[in-house]
């Protein structure tokens, strides 16, 4: 059985990687997931790999779930599940490129770096070796809410002042007598 070597390099100034072993036959769901685990991710977000050249262009991508996107002319949809790591990576210096969580991007250039055969006794995928830790970037709705809630021109307003001064409904009657409708307010 071949077991791959995989330096899992994260985009940035900072030099952070993992080093992850993989069994050559499992998918990418399960490299994936060893990834999300390494890096203190929390798994809630989507995530894909690309398969990419000795540039590091983008190519084939392969998903975490069926999105359906498939049309006429476009390459066919892969899913992490079910693509095995040697279908797209077989040579030592083969490339992928990993991103997590589209609305706070985190870029990963992913190289096979060793590939060896040894018996089947030990549990893969594992880290085997870890250099830094990744500052992960969270979109943080509270704080944005706070921050509007706290914007200055806001609290500047007076009392007297009236964001909405124009009544959309100005021309309706309020239904004060009641008419048309019952006690439980149903109209009849």
């Amino acid at each position: 059985m071949s077991i791959y070597k995989l330096r899992v390099l994260a985009e940035g100034e900072q030099e952070i990687f993992r080093d992850i072993e993989i069994k050559s036959t499992q998918n990418f769901e399960d490299l994936h997931e060893m990834i999300v685990a390494s890096f203190g991710f929390d798994g809630s977000q989507m995530a894909s790999f690309y398969v990419s050249d000795e540039s590091w262009n983008k190519g084939q991508e392969i998903t975490l779930f069926d999105v359906g996107a498939e049309e006429e002319g476009m390459e066919k949809v892969l899913v992490m599940e079910n693509i095995k790591i040697n279908n797209t990576t077989h040579c030592l210096g083969d490339h992928l490129l990993y991103a997590y969580d589209f609305l706070n991007i985190h870029h990963f250039f992913i190289e096979l770096i060793e590939i060896k055969v040894k018996a089947e006794a030990d549990f893969y995928p594992r880290v085997v070796y870890s250099q830094g830790e990744l500052e992960i970037k969270v979109n943080d709705d509270e704080a944005y809410s706070d921050a509007y809630l706290n914007d200055d021109i806001l609290n500047e307003l007076d009392s007297d002042d009236n964001l909405f001064k124009d009544d959309m409904f100005e021309e309706f009657d309020d239904l004060e007598n009641n008419e048309g409708f019952d006690d439980n307010e149903n109209y009849y």
